[in-house]
């Protein structure tokens, strides 16, 4: 016999399911609450139970980076050191890659994802658990690359913000071509890791 608590799970889920197709086919601004309630066979009070279209983005967002997360922690074991200041670039960078590929790829669904985090009203994995794994790996890189671990740490939220900003300022673009996003990107971890190298000699 299914618990009420798994059936209000089960009944989240369709909402869910609902509004990702529909955010996928007609666009987030075109997709209504009474579509989502009309797709998922439940009432539009059980949508907004769920929350309201901004909610529901964030969370299917948040999904989707999570997925990624638990992708890679599934493939990558322990990382080798770096052997220069380029590998250790490359290897923070490739961290970003899917997620930033993730971002990009439906710039109209990340623009309203930025737009819903920047009001404050939602609550989204990529600034709290989420954000802490991601800077625990780029932290693990960087002292992979000779850091000393406070400086790891510092350098890993610094990385971590720049992250932030070239989706941010990505999706404000229109998040067509990421490319002059991403060499901000770039040039944030090159100045971290050779400003690091040039200490050490």
């Amino acid at each position: 016999m299914t618990s009420r608590s798994e059936q209000r799970e089960a009944t989240r889920e369709r909402v869910l399911t609902a509004a990702e197709r529909l955010f996928a086919s007609g666009g987030f601004e075109a997709t209504t609450i009474r579509e989502i309630a009309a797709g998922a066979g439940v009432s539009v009070g059980t949508v907004m139970a769920v929350g309201d279209k901004a909610a529901i983005l964030v969370e299917l967002f948040d999904r989707r980076i999570a997925t990624l997360h638990r992708a890679r922690a599934e493939r990558d074991g322990p990382r080798p050191p770096a052997a220069s200041s380029n590998r250790l670039v490359d290897e923070i960078l490739a961290l970003f890659e899917p997620f930033v590929a993730l971002f990009f790829s439906d710039p109209e669904l990340a623009r309203h994802y930025a737009a819903a985090l920047v009001t404050g009203k939602h609550q989204a994995g990529v600034f709290n658990e989420l954000a802490a794994v991601l800077r625990r790996e780029i932290s693990d890189v960087l002292a992979g690359g000779g850091f000393a671990p406070e400086a790891a740490g510092r350098g890993a939220a610094a990385i971590h913000l720049a992250y932030l900003g070239t989706l941010f300022v990505g999706a404000g673009a229109g998040g067509a071509d990421p490319s002059g996003t991403v060499e901000d990107l770039v040039a944030v971890v090159e100045f971290i890791t050779e400003s690091q190298e040039s200490e050490q000699q």
